[in-house]
């Protein structure tokens, strides 16, 4: 994720129709990622797992992040689906049904804070979306977040849109932490007594750790 100038991202949250076959599920996913990457809108791709997810609309399993690479954020994802690129025969491959979304939306990158020092490989990320509050109160905290050394970058992003009604706020914390699904846990203990802004109201949030990822670049 970070490492490149992306302007927003394309964000899916899903559970799968059958975890006895999370396998196939997962292979067909990996190829409809990366196929669209080809109209050329979305780059980097990464599918991440919390292990842990009770598997409902409120607590998903799988996240996939799609980095937005075109000046407008707004216009990437119709213009990705539009696209003769766009892979819509993937949809008759039974496993298609495998998956099930959760959450669908696209989010403008609004600013990142990024440690000093070179990032690491990224091993998961702490993914929170949020209403109210402002962006002060969402830098400040991710600021001391990253001062931890457990985050590499923390990005803030605003809806553009989604269904079904995403929150405003999606904060993606990236962790190259060899244990990322308590990173963000330990990052708070080592903060307290300091706390988020308790204007910022947290919707969903849960760490993941990577399963996959597609760097459309370097294809």
């Amino acid at each position: 994720m970070y490492g490149i100038t992306r302007t927003g991202v394309r964000f899916v949250l899903s559970n799968s129709a059958d975890p006895a076959r999370a396998a196939d599920a997962s292979a067909w996913y990996d190829t409809y990622t990366a196929a669209i990457t080809g109209p050329g809108m979305l780059a980097n791709v990464f599918r991440l797992e919390n292990p842990e997810a009770a598997e409902t609309g409120q607590d998903a399993r799988f996240a996939a992040v799609y980095d937005i690479v075109s000046p407008d954020p707004a216009a990437a994802w119709p213009a990705t689906e539009s696209s003769t690129s766009y892979p819509k025969d993937l949809f008759d491959d039974p496993r298609a049904a495998l998956i099930v979304p959760a959450l669908r939306g696209s989010w403008a990158s609004v600013g990142t804070v990024a440690s000093g020092g070179r990032p690491g490989r990224l091993t998961g990320a702490y993914l929170e979306l949020s209403d109210e509050g402002d962006d002060v109160a969402r830098y400040e905290w991710a600021r001391r977040v990253v001062g931890t050394g457990l985050f590499y970058a923390v990005t803030r992003f605003r809806l553009i849109e989604g269904f079904p009604e995403p929150a405003q706020w999606l904060e993606i914390y990236e962790t190259a932490d060899a244990a990322p699904l308590t990173a963000y846990g330990r990052a708070v203990a080592a903060l307290a007594p300091a706390t988020p802004d308790p204007r910022v109201k947290k919707r969903q949030s849960g760490s993941y750790r990577l399963i996959s990822s597609h760097d459309a670049t370097a294809a």
